[in-house]
C-alpha cells in the first residue's frame, strides 16, 4: 500500500506545482507533499533493507531419521560437499522409511547450518527456521504489497544420530558398498573361523568354571556367545572397511 501511496503523493506534488495559483500557498503544499513522498520513499528503503516494521521469529520442527542405506545392517546418514574448501556440505536424509526418494538440505551456506551430534535416543532431525514476519497487520498492509513477509533468514538443521550410524560421503558411500560387495566371500569366510573361535574359547572358559555344566545351559552359553561374537566381527570388520574408503 505504502507504493501506492508514494505514486498518489508524487502525482499529486506535479498538480501542487503546475496547478495552485498563488506561490505562497504553491510552495507550502508542494513541500508539504514533497516531504510525505520522502518519508514515504524512506520507509520503502527502511522496509527493504532493515526490514523496518518486522521482526525475527524461529519456529522449530522435529522429524523422525531414518537411514538411507538400503541395507538394514548399515545405518547411514551422507552428505555431499559443496566447492573445493569441503566447509559446506549438503546432507542425504530421510525422514520416512517409505520414502523413496532422499531429501537434501539447503545448499546455500548464508541461509543453512548443519550439525550432526551423537544421541543414545530416537535419531531425529530437529529444524530451527527463522524467518523475517511482520509485527502488525498495520505494518503488513503498508509494506506487504513487496512480498517479503515470512522471508527465511537461516535455517538451522541438527542431525541426532546413534553411535552405530555412520556419516559418510555419497563418495565413500558408493565406495564402501562396493568393497562389501567385492569382499563379501572374504569375510564370510573370516566370520565363520573369527565366530567359531571365539565361542569354542567362550564355552571352554565357561566349562572349565563349571565342569558340571547341563547341555541346556551349554546350547544357551553357545547361542549367547554367537551373538557376541557375529556382533564383534561385523562392527572390526565394518571399521576396516570405513577406515579404506576414507583414506
Amino acid at each position: 500500500m505504502i507504493i501506492v501511496a508514494a505514486v498518489l503523493l508524487a502525482i499529486a506534488l506535479f498538480i501542487s506545482m503546475v496547478s495552485i495559483p498563488k506561490p505562497f500557498w504553491r510552495n507550502v503544499i508542494s513541500l508539504a507533499i514533497a516531504a510525505l513522498f520522502a518519508l514515504t520513499l524512506s520507509l520503502i528503503m527502511m522496509n527493504d533493507c532493515d526490514h523496518f516494521g518486522m521482526k525475527k521469529v524461529t519456529t522449530t520442527q522435529t522429524s523422525d531419521l531414518v537411514s538411507v542405506s538400503p541395507s538394514k545392517q548399515l545405518k547411514m546418514l551422507l552428505y555431499q560437499d559443496v566447492g573445493t574448501s569441503k566447509k559446506n556440505r549438503v546432507y542425504i536424509y530421510k525422514t520416512q522409511t517409505s520414502q523413496k526418494k532422499p531429501k537434501t538440505t539447503n545448499p546455500d551456506p548464508t541461509k543453512t547450518t548443519n550439525k550432526v551430534n551423537t544421541i543414545t535416543g530416537t535419531p531425529r532431525l530437529v529444524t530451527k527456521t527463522t524467518r523475517w514476519v511482520y509485527k502488525s497487520n498495520a505494518y503488513k498492509f503498508w509494506f506487504g504489497i513487496a512480498g517479503n513477509n515470512h522471508k527465511l533468514i537461516r535455517h538451522r538443521n541438527t542431525f541426532e544420530i546413534n553411535k552405530d550410524w555412520l556419516t559418510l560421503s555419497s563418495t565413500q558411500a558408493k565406495k564402501l558398498q562396493k568393497l562389501v560387495k567385492q569382499q563379501s566371500a572374504s569375510m564370510k569366510k573370516e566370520a565363520k573361523a573369527y565366530i567359531t573361535a571365539a565361542v569354542k574359547q567362550s564355552v571352554s572358559a565357561a566349562m572349565k568354571k563349571d565342569p558340571d555344566m547341563s547341555a541346556a545351559k551349554q546350547k544357551a552359553l553357545t547361542t549367547e556367545a554367537t551373538k557376541k561374537a557375529t556382533a564383534a566381527y561385523q562392527a572390526q570388520a565394518m571399521a576396516k572397511l570405513i577406515a579404506e574408503v576414507k583414506k
